[in-house]
């Protein structure tokens, strides 16, 4: 009787394992894929990024243009 509970608790502690296992599964493929979206947050952002300062250089530019214009406009007067 001894080596068939031996045996019970062996098999409790291996489906226990396999439990786990499949838990732990389960939680790396729900990780994986949030890993994925913020991903494609991450470059999603950049993007928007990269056009905000494509268009600060624009108003920037600009502004540098209308403040020479004024400048010129002031030396000539």
């Amino acid at each position: 009787m001894v080596k068939l509970e031996k045996f019970e608790n062996l098999e409790k502690k291996v489906t226990k394992l396999v439990d786990q296992f499949s838990l732990l599964k389960k939680e790396k493929e729900q990780i994986a894929g949030q890993l994925k979206e913020r991903g494609v947050e991450d470059r999603e952002t950049k993007k928007r990024l990269e056009k905000l300062h494509r268009e600060r250089y624009k108003i920037r530019s600009k502004l540098d243009m209308l403040i020479d214009k004024l400048e010129s406009i002031e030396n000539t007067g």
